[in-house]
């Protein structure tokens, strides 16, 4: 069960804190006037909530990928296989550079 400590004991105790987020391997909450400003945890639950929202977000944007390349399909059903192929494939693309230009994936992530 994580701990919570305010900001002051946190300043006074931060050594001592974070030996036991690490030992305990849970995370500590760090109060401000009562109400939760940040959270220390330790560097493994760190790694694994960053992997998390990576798989997320990867999630995230294949589902905008496939919702796309059905709108394409839906709106042009009288195009051929390969039209329809290369009408998502180009709108695919924009998406992907949108995204790299947003920020929201790195040039060359899957």
């Amino acid at each position: 069960m994580p701990r919570t400590v305010s900001a002051s004991q946190a300043k006074t105790r931060f050594g001592s804190i974070i030996k036991w987020a690490i030992d305990a391997k849970d995370s500590v909450i760090i109060e401000s006037y009562g109400q939760p400003k940040v959270v220390i945890v330790p560097f493994e639950a760190y790694q694994q909530m960053i992997e998390l929202r990576e798989k997320a977000r990867r999630e995230q944007a294949l589902a905008r990928l496939e919702r796309l390349r059905e709108e394409i399909r839906a709106g042009n059903r009288n195009l051929t296989k390969e039209q329809a192929d290369s009408l998502a494939d180009r709108f695919s693309r924009k998406v992907i550079e949108e995204m790299v230009s947003e920020g929201k994936i790195s040039y060359g992530s899957q």
